[in-house]
Parts: structure tokens; sequence; C-alpha cells
């Protein structure tokens, strides 16, 4: 698939921002959103953004949503950037939709040192077998390379059924575009350093491992309750609330 104009100027936007909300050298950057039109309703949307720093140590992914906590950030200002990015998303939908005439239920970035890999997805997720919370865990298996040896029973579970699944049925479809990574913005709209030493990135790995697992007690608390984390369109500040995710 080849960009339009009009979508590689929001390709080149979403790359900008991309590049703000990030406070260190990084490796590659993955994103993803997806948004579920309901009748008569606001949509539906979920969004995940990662991130693998980069350096001579193998770095575990960083969930964007902890950054605030991580680098001793602000964190309305930080919020402030995933609601401009998530309105920048929803806009570039509708231009997809305004030129195709259909719209993407899913989007899937992926950004590199030289490029920017867009995949456009159309599967029917209000019909979906898998709920919210399971489809985070199919994308972090797909890409961010996740060890299965450190997944829980359930989360097991799920990917061993998700990956049988998928060998028999049918994939939904895809459209691919890539497009080359836009300049880079000489100073990000955050205040923060954007180097650390040694030191620092053992220190701030401590701190994510100690996130990690207060994450795994809550999300553990939510299953035993069988809370959806979905997010409202109506309110984009859900985003920043909901999907302080894994």
């Amino acid at each position: 698939m080849i960009g339009f104009p009009k979508e590689k100027e929001f390709y080149m936007q979403i790359q900008n921002q991309l590049f703000e909300m990030i406070p260190e050298s990084w490796k590659t950057i993955f994103l993803y959103t997806s948004i579920i039109d309901i009748p008569g309703s606001k949509p539906k949307a979920e969004m995940y953004l990662y991130y693998i720093p980069k350096g001579l140590l193998k770095r575990k992914p960083v969930n964007c949503y902890e950054i605030p906590n991580l680098f001793d950030i602000d964190e309305e200002e930080y919020s402030r950037l995933i609601t401009n990015l998530y309105n920048t998303i929803k806009l570039l939908r509708d231009s997809y939709k305004s030129r195709k005439g259909e719209a993407w239920s899913t989007i899937d970035i992926t950004c590199q040192i030289d490029k920017f890999i867009v995949k456009y997805g159309f599967e029917d997720l209000r019909n979906s077998e898998y709920t919210p919370e399971q489809r985070h865990i199919i994308w972090r298996y797909k890409n961010l390379n996740i060890d299965l040896d450190t997944l829980g029973r359930s989360e097991r579970k799920i990917l061993d059924y998700y990956i049988r699944e998928s060998k028999v049925s049918l994939q939904p479809r895809v459209e691919i575009c890539t497009v080359p990574i836009y300049e880079r913005p000489v100073q990000a709209t955050v205040d923060y350093e954007k180097s650390l030493t040694i030191d620092e990135i053992v220190a701030r790995d401590t701190e994510a491992k100690r996130q990690e697992e207060k994450r795994q007690k809550k999300l553990e608390k939510k299953r035993r309750k069988r809370k959806l984390d979905i997010i409202d369109d109506e309110d984009t500040e859900a985003i920043i609330k909901n999907q302080i995710l894994k």
C-alpha cells in the first residue's frame, strides 16, 4: 500500500509526537490503537505504547504509560502528549475512511531508526472472541518478543489457544505502508534528560521491575473481578487513566 499525501502528513505528526514522548535513546517504538465503532454511540478504543531502549545492554520493553514514574516527569504534561497522539490517530483514521470509504479497526505502528511501518487491520473487534485484555496479551506476544516462561498460567493458556487457532483460522485483512523516518525534533516538549549513565540504567530497570510487580498484582485483582479495560472515546482522558497497562 502506498501512503497518500494527506496520510503522510499525519505519519510525520505521529512520528514527532512519539519522539517527544521517549525520554532516552531508543531502538524501536511500538504503537497500537484499536477503534470499535458502536452504532448509536461513541466508538470504543484501546491504545498501547512501548519502546525498546538503545544501549549496550539488552533492554526490556518500556511501557510509555509508566514513563512519568520512571523518569520523574510531570504526569499531567505527559498525559496531554498521550491525548494529543490519540487525537492525531483518530484524524488519520478519518482521512483513510474519507479516501477509501471504509475505516480500519486497528493500527499497528513500528518506528525504527530509518523507517516508519504502518499496518492497518480490519478485524471485526465487535464480534471478537478475545477480550481487550486478552488482545493486549496477544499483541505483546507478537510484537515485544516476550519470554513465555515469565507469563502466568492464564496468560500462557490464552497464547496457547491463540497460536493453535492462528494456524487454522483465516487471518484478518491487513494493509501495510512503509515511509522513511522524518527529521527528529531538536528539543522535546517534556523537560527531561535524554541520556542515562549505566548506574541510572540499573536504577531505572530496578524501578521498572518494581512497577511491573505492582502492576501484576493489580492485574490479578482485576482478573478476579473480571473487569475489562475498554476506553470510551467520548472521554479522551480515560486513555490516560485506563491504559496504564502492562
